[in-house]
């Protein structure tokens, strides 16, 4: 147990210790920082006033500028003119100057005509509908005055329809709300299974290149070293994994924001993760390490020189890739079959298990059978990996064909 506490302690220091541990975790929360105070900052821009825009109402309707700002829009500086200014106005406005827009309302037979004069359409699709119903409403008001009535029948006239939800499942995850963060959680899940994975099979493919592979089995035994590294540098990438966990939540809370995020146009609440969707996150993505990364390592050791990894562990980044996007393409429906059969599928259980208890409520027999399927297949995973790392550290200068890694392995 000393020599793989060593060799565990080693392998952890070493991932903690790199530059590419570092480089990573600052590249990952300052994306993190990005997210979060991103559209804060461009929400702040965009609320500055863009220009004016002019308004010209022949009818009596308008009073003054300040409902446009509330009901059309407050990026712009509305600004009431007079007949006389038009030219002039208009002027302004085939400069490009100030001027992004001129709104007239007149009357054509005793009905109201809204004109919006603009150099481009794009300049005022961002209002239009607004500013159409604000004036809808003015002249509404305008009419129900001329005709004097009570201010019940007004009332009756102008009340908004009453819209009542009534929701029977009460507290159930629904799409809108739970597939965004659900989305971007498994995607650093996976990011991280590959990146860690990756790097057990660089380790151990440039420590075997160096040949300090020879010198290491003399002192420590070769499941000792695998699992020593596997463990080592599992834990780092726990380590960092909750370093940006942290830096996500804290940033959020300073933010103002909660546990609110504003992404691409819509509102991601990580809210929506109880205690019960957090602790299994962090079951899968050691389970989903521990069976990945043996697997890479295996293939690390059957490499002579590092420049042959990749070639090596392509089959099984295909693979991880494989598992992602097949749960991805079950997103929308956690309940289908599709996502049910690939619950007990090892290389997809850790992203469709997350996807099932994210999406939807699954009991817990639907929980436990999928997660002891995954981890008696990662004990499966690290013994097989165990056989053919202890045949593929000492092969120098032979191609590992399957043949001869079964004929090794059938010696051991």
């Amino acid at each position: 147990m000393r020599q793989f506490g060593l060799v565990f302690g080693y392998s952890f220091m070493e991932r903690v210790r790199s530059k590419a541990f570092k480089i990573m975790t600052v590249i990952m929360i300052l994306i993190m920082a990005a997210l979060v105070f991103l559209p804060k900052f461009i929400g702040g821009i965009q609320h500055m006033s863009e220009g004016d825009i002019a308004v010209l109402d022949t009818t009596g309707i308008v009073t003054d500028t300040e409902g446009f700002k509330q009901q059309v829009s407050d990026s712009y500086n509305w600004r009431i003119i007079q007949e006389a200014d038009l030219a002039k106005e208009k002027a302004e406005l085939e400069k490009e100057g100030n001027v992004l827009g001129i709104v007239t309302i007149r009357e054509q037979g005793n009905l109201p005509v809204l004109n919006v004069t603009v150099n481009k359409m794009d300049d005022a699709s961002g209002y239009l509908t607004e500013l159409n119903r604000y004036v809808q409403t003015l002249y509404t008001f305008s009419e129900m005055n001329k005709l004097e009535l009570e201010p019940l029948a007004k009332e009756r006239l102008t009340a908004s329809v009453q819209m009542e939800v009534e929701e029977l499942k009460v507290g159930s995850k629904s799409l809108m709300t739970m597939y965004l963060p659900v989305y971007l959680i498994m995607f650093l899940l996976y990011f991280l299974i590959y990146f860690f994975g990756a790097n057990v099979a660089t380790s151990i493919s440039i420590e075997k290149g160096s040949r300090v592979k020879e010198i290491l089995i003399t002192k420590v035994s070769p499941i000792q070293l695998l699992y020593g590294k596997i463990l080592g540098v599992g834990l780092a990438g726990l380590l960092q994994f909750s370093i940006i966990i942290a830096s996500a939540s804290l940033m959020l809370m300073f933010s103002g924001s909660g546990t609110k995020l504003e992404f691409i146009g819509f509102q991601v609440d990580f809210s929506v993760f109880d205690g019960k969707t957090v602790a299994m996150l962090v079951v899968f993505f050691m389970l989903g390490y521990f069976f990945y990364a043996s697997l890479f390592a295996a293939a690390g050791s059957l490499v002579s020189r590092s420049e042959e990894l990749n070639q090596v562990i392509m089959p099984i980044s295909l693979l991880l890739m494989l598992g992602l996007f097949y749960a991805f393409f079950n997103l929308a429906d956690a309940d289908s079959t599709a996502a049910l059969i690939g619950s007990y599928i090892p290389f997809i259980t850790p992203f469709m298990m997350f996807i099932r208890i994210g999406m939807s409520d699954p009991t817990w027999i639907e929980i436990l059978l999928p997660t002891l399927v995954l981890f008696l297949s990662t004990l499966g995973a690290c013994w097989l990996s165990a056989k053919v790392y202890q045949v593929g550290v000492l092969l120098y200068g032979q191609k590992p064909t399957p043949k001869l890694i079964y004929k090794a392995m059938r010696s051991l």
